[in-house]
């Protein structure tokens, strides 16, 4: 069985350095399901040294930013001898060969455009860390979940399918995407339930499958989860052998 420590080697650090809030909430969702830990900055100088301090595996920083910007940041983190090999991927909505130039000679290690999508950012980033083989995906379940919009009143329901971004939730109580719930996971019966908080991403309505090789009911993303539970599921994923189906 997966100790606390082995599990925590697994985890890859990615530093997001943006002065835009959005940005770093979009950011980080696309990391959501691939086991990574995301720490943030809003400026140049904060970047230096969070990685000073943190050691990211890899950062992704934007040029401008008006506490200080990327270029110079990226400048004085390949100075440093002990941070140089951590790969700087700029992110920049600029198509100006000048800017290019200031990124390159900062000493970046690539670009990505905005506006980005979700691969965007994911294949930049498997270019220079190399996620866990179950980062991602799901596995088939059948775990009692007791889930509602107010902790108080928890109904009874089942989720047949599990990653570590969420679940899939079999249910006839349909409740609107976006909706809020609180969750209680048991995945074992000799382990405390997880108590978590879920985002409905998605509905399977019984008159409409969406997919229609699930039943009806929710998908649900976590939104509010602790780190050693989201390590009690990867573990539960590693395990299994129908780790390969895509999430």
């Amino acid at each position: 069985m997966f100790t606390k420590n082995i599990l925590f080697m697994f985890s890859k650090t990615i530093l997001i350095v943006d002065d835009m809030r959005l940005f770093l909430k979009m950011a980080e969702d696309v990391f959501r399901r691939e086991q990574v830990n995301i720490i943030k900055a809003q400026s140049g100088p904060e970047a230096v040294k969070l990685t000073k301090d943190e050691k990211p595996d890899l950062i992704f920083m934007d040029l401008y930013m008006s506490g200080g910007n990327g270029d110079e940041a990226c400048k004085e983190i390949k100075s440093d001898h002990s941070l140089k090999s951590i790969p700087i991927i700029m992110v920049t909505s600029s198509d100006n060969p000048d800017d290019i130039k200031r990124c390159l000679d900062a000493g970046c290690d690539g670009f990505v455009h905005k506006p980005f999508k979700s691969d965007d950012l994911l294949n930049a980033s498997r270019k220079y860390i190399k996620f866990p083989g179950w980062s991602g995906k799901r596995v088939k379940v059948n775990i009692p979940v007791m889930y509602g919009m107010d902790s108080a009143g928890l109904l009874a329901g089942e989720m047949t399918d599990i990653s570590v971004g969420g679940i899939f939730l079999e249910t006839a109580e349909v409740m609107p995407t976006g909706s809020e719930l609180h969750l209680e996971i048991k995945l074992r019966q000799d382990l405390a339930p997880i108590q978590c908080k879920g985002r409905v991403a998605w509905i399977n309505r019984e008159t409409n499958l969406r997919k229609d090789h699930v039943s009806p009911g929710l998908g649900i993303e976590f939104i509010d989860i602790k780190k050693l539970d989201i390590l009690s599921i990867q573990a539960l994923v590693a395990r299994s052998p129908a780790a390969g189906q895509q999430a």
